[in-house]
C-alpha cells in the first residue's frame, strides 16, 4: 500500500538486514501462515508467490520465524518484561508411514489431518493458565476472569445443558428461565484470568493445619484436613486430594525429613491400550472400587487385570475390542482403623453440610476447624532430650490428561519442632520440679558429633553449646549465678497456651555480656510469676 510499501529487505527476503528492516517486520502486525504450506500459491490472499527451494523449505528445511511484541514506549533506564511460552506436545504423529505415503508440499492436507494436536493443545492452555490463573483475581478488582456456567435442570432426567459465556468486568450474568424449571446446580469453569500475570503453576493440595502436643517419650501430631480435602485445582478444578503423609526429622533441613506413615484413598488407575502407539496409556481420573463394579460388575477385582494379563472388553460404541489394566493409585492404605497408623480423631463425625451457615457446636472444634476432617498420629518411643521436627503433607494424584504425576506439598511448609516431654500444662498440675540436663556439662562430650546440639548448623561450636531446662511453667525467667553470686544470664521463658516446646528453655552457655562461660558451678533460679521459685546447681566442665 501508499501507507506500507513493499520492501524486498535488500534482496534477502525473510532475513531483513540492518535495524530498519528489521524494525520494519518486527511492527508489521503480519501472522504468518504456516510454513508447511509455503509450497502453494497465496498470491490471492495478497502474498508474494512462493520463493524458490519452497518445496524443499515447506518439508522443513530453513526454518525461521519471529515472534515480536509492542509498540512500546520504553525511558531511559526502564526495563519492560515480555513473557513468551515455548510449548511442545506428544503423540502428534499417529500413523508413523503418514509422512511417507501422504505428504505433498502442493497438497499438505492428506498429511496434516492424520495429525493430533491434542496434546499440544493442552500444553499451550496451561501455558496461558500458568502465566495468568483462570478464576484469581491477582489485582483485587472483583473481575476473575471469563468463565462458563453449565446450568443443570431440576428434573429428573437431566436433557438441557445451558453454556454462558461472560465477557463483562467485573462479570454480570442476567439467566431468566422458564418458572417450570428450577436450577439445580450451577457449576462455573473459568478459562481465562483477569489480565494480570500469576505466574503460578500446578500445585498440590493446601497444607493441612498442623498441631503437636507432647507427651514423655512420645509426640502426638494432630491436623485439620478441611482446606487439604476440599480445595479443587485451580486448573482442572477437580477435587484431586489423594490423602497424607507424616514425617520427621532431626533438623530443618528438608532432604532429612524422613517418611513415617501415609494414608490415601482407595482409587485404581485404568490404562487403556492405544493400538496405534502400541503402548498402554492413562487418560482417565483414578476409579473408586465402586465406579468400577458399576462398570464391569458387582464383584469386579481390577488388581487381577495385569499389564500380562489385561481385561478385553468389545466395546459397542467403537464395534472394537479394547485391553485395560488396573494398578492402585499410590498403596492405597485407607484404613483409619488399625493401630499404629493415622486415625480419625472423631470416628464418629458425620460429614457436614457444605453450607458452613448450617454447621452447628457439634460438628466444629473449639478452634471452629471441622471435627469430620481432624486426624492423628502417635510416634512413641522417642528419646525426650533430643527435639524432633514433624510435619503432615497433602498430596494429589496429579492429571493423567497432561501427565502431570501427583504433587505433594513440602514437609518445611507446616514443620512443627518440639520434644517429647510433658506439657508445661501437666508439668505445672502435677508440680514436677525442673530439670536441667545435660549436667555436668561437658566439653568434651561430643554432643555435636552425636546430633544432641549443633544439628544441621554451619555455626561454630562455642556458639552451638546448649543447656537445657525442661518441665517449666509458660512464664518465668530463668537466672543463672556464679558461685559468688554475680548474675551471669537471665533467660526470660514466655509460651502461650498450646505454643510448641512451651516446657523447654535453653541457655548457650553465653554470658550476658556475650562471651564464653568458664568451668565451674554455677547456681540456676526459676521463679515464677505467682512468687514460686526452683533453685539448683549445674556444672560446667570446659
Amino acid at each position: 500500500t501508499p501507507e506500507n510499501p513493499f520492501r524486498d529487505m535488500d534482496g534477502l527476503l525473510g532475513t531483513p538486514i540492518g535495524d530498519r528492516n528489521k524494525y520494519h517486520v518486527m511492527q508489521n502486525g503480519e501472522m504468518d501462515y504456516d510454513h508447511i504450506l509455503l509450497a502453494q500459491d497465496h498470491q490471492a490472499q495478497g502474498w508474494l508467490p512462493p520463493p524458490p527451494g519452497a518445496s524443499f523449505q515447506s518439508r522443513g528445511g530453513s526454518v525461521r520465524y519471529l515472534i515480536s511484541a509492542g509498540p512500546v514506549d520504553i525511558p531511559p533506564g526502564i526495563s519492560v518484561p515480555f513473557t513468551f511460552a515455548y510449548v511442545g506436545g506428544e503423540n502428534v504423529h499417529q500413523q508413523p508411514l503418514a509422512y511417507r505415503d501422504n505428504f505433498n508440499a502442493l497438497d499438505p492436507e492428506p498429511f496434516t489431518s492424520t495429525l493430533d494436536f491434542s496434546d499440544l493443545a493442552i500444553n499451550a492452555r496451561w501455558a496461558g493458565w500458568v502465566y495468568d490463573n483462570p478464576g484469581i483475581d491477582t489485582d483485587l478488582n472483583g473481575f476473575r476472569g471469563k468463565f462458563r456456567d453449565c446450568i443443570l435442570e431440576d428434573t429428573t432426567i437431566i436433557e438441557t445443558t445451558l453454556f454462558i459465556d461472560s465477557f463483562v468486568t467485573p462479570p454480570e450474568t442476567t439467566i431468566s428461565i422458564d418458572t417450570n424449571i428450577s436450577p439445580l446446580v450451577i457449576d462455573r469453569m473459568y478459562y481465562e484470568g483477569d489480565g494480570t500475570p500469576d505466574f503460578l503453576g500446578a500445585s498440590p493440595p493446601p497444607a493441612p493445619r498442623v498441631r503437636v502436643e507432647p507427651e514423655l517419650n512420645k509426640l502426638i501430631i494432630r491436623w485439620n484436613g478441611f482446606f487439604s480435602e476440599t480445595t479443587p485445582d485451580p486448573f482442572s478444578e477437580v477435587l484431586d486430594f489423594e490423602g497424607y503423609r507424616v514425617y520427621s526429622s532431626l533438623s530443618n533441613r528438608s532432604s532429612d525429613f524422613v517418611l513415617r506413615t501415609s494414608w490415601d484413598r482407595t482409587n485404581f488407575n485404568r490404562f487403556r491400550y492405544n493400538k496405534v502407539r502400541e503402548r498402554f496409556e492413562l487418560k482417565d481420573l483414578p476409579f473408586t472400587l465402586e465406579q468400577l463394579r458399576a462398570l464391569y460388575g458387582p464383584d469386579f477385582d481390577p488388581l487381577r487385570f495385569t499389564v500380562d494379563d489385561p481385561l478385553l472388553i468389545f466395546d459397542p460404541r467403537t464395534g472394537k475390542d479394547e485391553l485395560f489394566y488396573f494398578a492402585t493409585q499410590d498403596w492405597n492404605r485407607s484404613d483409619l482403623n488399625r493401630p499404629g497408623t493415622i486415625a480419625k480423631r472423631f470416628p464418629n463425625a458425620k460429614p457436614p453440610p457444605v453450607d458452613p451457615e448450617l454447621w452447628t457446636s457439634e460438628d466444629v472444634t473449639h478452634d471452629g476447624l471441622l471435627k469430620y476432617y481432624e486426624y492423628e498420629y502417635t510416634l512413641e518411643n522417642l528419646l525426650p532430650s533430643v527435639p524432633l521436627f514433624v510435619s503432615v503433607t497433602a498430596f494429589d494424584f496429579g492429571s493423567p490428561k497432561v501427565n502431570l504425576t501427583s504433587l505433594e506439598t513440602a514437609p518445611l511448609l507446616n514443620a512443627v519442632r518440639e520434644y517429647p516431654l510433658i506439657s508445661s500444662a501437666d508439668a505445672v498440675a502435677e508440680n514436677l520440679p525442673v530439670v536441667v540436663y545435660p549436667n555436668p556439662y561437658r566439653i568434651d562430650g561430643l554432643y555435636r558429633e552425636n546430633g544432641f546440639e549443633g544439628r544441621a548448623s554451619d555455626f561454630p561450636r562455642e556458639r552451638t553449646r546448649r543447656v537445657h531446662f525442661v518441665n517449666l511453667p509458660l512464664k518465668c525467667i530463668i537466672s543463672i549465678y556464679s558461685l559468688d553470686g554475680d548474675l551471669v544470664r537471665d533467660i526470660i521463658h514466655d509460651s502461650p497456651p498450646g505454643a510448641t516446646e512451651a516446657m523447654h528453655a535453653e541457655w548457650d552457655v553465653i554470658s550476658r555480656n556475650t562471651q564464653p562461660v568458664v568451668s565451674g558451678i554455677y547456681y540456676w533460679v526459676v521463679e515464677e510469676p505467682n512468687g514460686k521459685i526452683q533453685m539448683g546447681k549445674l556444672v560446667l566442665i570446659m
